[in-house]
């Protein structure tokens, strides 16, 4: 074969080659994509709902409970050893009634002996009336008679400063612990007795002092119980004038003035706790003002746009500024008196 005519097969074949081959050296043809969609996020809010409640501004000040009736009995004349107390707390008693001793045997012993010598005297009188003796012999026996009594006496009353007894009524709020035969020194309180119809707590608000009006009501919390007081006491011997609710005055304006003391006191009124909470914490709480039956929200969700409070609320789907009227606020709390709903969803965030 001729080298012209092998040239062009070859040629042929690699052009036959080439068209088999094709596909597998070109590019494959990319998928076309749609364009991407944005979808715009739906934004969410906390809302809280508006809801009729009451609301009270007040003072909360705590205090010590005391009776305005203390008596801590002491011995005052001596030191013993104790031979008995008579009351527990929570004893009531009586004036004058006997609330410890001491141990007096010896003394007791004393008194024996000289009781019998008196009555030896008197019987030496006796024998002197009978036996028709000089008026001089019966002057001497009564005389020693009058000096065996005197000694008696002071006996007596050595013995009495042994014995303590209750000054006044009331009940007994604390008793010292001690067993008979123990020594208990002079000054020292063994028991204390209060009148628990006269209980008070003395209180030093830190705010608001002025509306502390003497006779105004107050409430006292104690141990989770509430109990009715009255302000009896404070610095200025400012009234309360339930009429007005505010300072009594006379008929010149001039303000009537009553008890003024170091502290503002208040006074239990009828109802009043155990015994056992004096010298126990209690608070005070005096109302200042109250709305009843009002919307309230927390003041911490007011705005103000232009020097106008307003909040915003989550309505038709959508966040929408209201404009709104405040009224009484107490501590995070707020009234509104206008622009709000009882169900409004309010936008906390």
């Amino acid at each position: 074969m001729k080298p012209s005519k092998i040239l062009t097969l070859a040629l042929a074949l690699t052009m036959a080659l080439f068209a088999l081959c094709g596909c597998y050296f070109l590019p494959e043809e990319e998928e076309l994509l749609e364009a991407p969609v944005v979808k715009a996020t739906d934004v969410s809010y906390t809302t809280t709902t508006a809801e009729l409640k009451d609301l009270t501004r007040q003072v909360l000040t705590p205090g010590t409970i005391s009776s305005g009736t203390e008596y801590n009995a002491r011995f005052t004349e001596r030191g013993g050893n104790i031979k008995e107390i008579y009351v527990s707390a929570g004893d009531v008693v009586e004036p004058g009634q006997l609330l410890a001793e001491f141990d007096t045997f010896e003394l007791d012993q004393q008194i024996a002996i000289k009781e019998k010598e008196v009555y030896r005297e008197e019987l030496e009188y006796q024998i002197a009336v009978e036996e028709h003796a000089s008026e001089t012999v019966k002057a001497k026996e009564l005389l020693d008679i009058d000096l065996m009594q005197n000694e008696l006496d002071k006996l007596y009353a050595e013995k009495e400063t042994a014995k303590l007894y209750s000054e006044v009524g009331g009940t007994v709020s604390y008793v010292m612990t001690c067993s008979p035969g123990d020594w208990v020194n002079p000054g020292v309180t063994v028991a204390t007795v209060i009148d628990i119809s006269d209980l008070y707590i003395k209180i030093d608000p830190s705010n608001e002092v002025g509306e502390f009006l003497i006779g105004r009501p107050i409430t006292i919390r104690y141990e989770g119980e509430y109990y009715d007081g009255t302000i009896i006491r404070n610095e200025s011997g400012k009234q309360w004038d339930e009429a007005s609710g505010a300072a009594l005055v006379d008929e010149n304006g001039d303000e009537i003035l009553g008890e003024q003391s170091d502290a503002i006191t208040v006074k239990f009124n009828d109802i009043i706790p155990d015994t056992s909470a004096v010298g126990n914490i209690a608070d005070t709480l005096l109302v200042l003002d109250k709305r009843e039956n009002v919307i309230v929200i927390s003041a911490n969700l007011v705005k103000k746009v232009n020097g106008v409070p307003c909040v915003y609320v989550f309505k038709d789907n959508q966040r929408v500024k209201v404009d709104i009227t405040l009224g009484l606020q107490s501590g995070s709390l707020v009234e509104v008196t206008s622009g709000l709903e009882p169900g409004d969803e309010v936008i906390i965030r």
